[in-house]
């Protein structure tokens, strides 16, 4: 089923859907994410209408790590790693 999601994936257009999520979202990014650009959900962030929030990891790469660091060994990786697992607890929780 994987190849068929892929192809269904491939049509959907996101840009545009974001204005009709209607749950409450978290977008995490690192702002030196050399796989997809955190422009990206700087957009997402304006185009979102539910309630919603960015979390930008100053410096972290894609995967919330440093560069070369695909262990997490490194600590400002597993600081950033620590952040972000608190944000989504937060979040979560919020709305209890």
């Amino acid at each position: 089923m994987s190849r068929a999601l892929l192809n269904e994936v491939f049509w959907l257009d996101a840009r545009g859907a974001l204005a009709d999520i209607q749950a409450p979202t978290l977008l995490v990014h690192g702002t030196k994410d050399t796989f997809i650009p955190v422009e990206s959900s700087r957009d997402a962030d304006h185009r979102l209408t539910a309630p919603h929030r960015l979390l930008e990891l100053e410096g972290a790469q894609h995967g919330i790590a440093v560069h070369d660091d695909p262990t997490y060994a490194d600590p400002q990786s597993q600081a950033w790693q620590a952040e972000v697992i608190a944000a989504v607890r937060d979040w979560l929780t919020a709305a209890d």
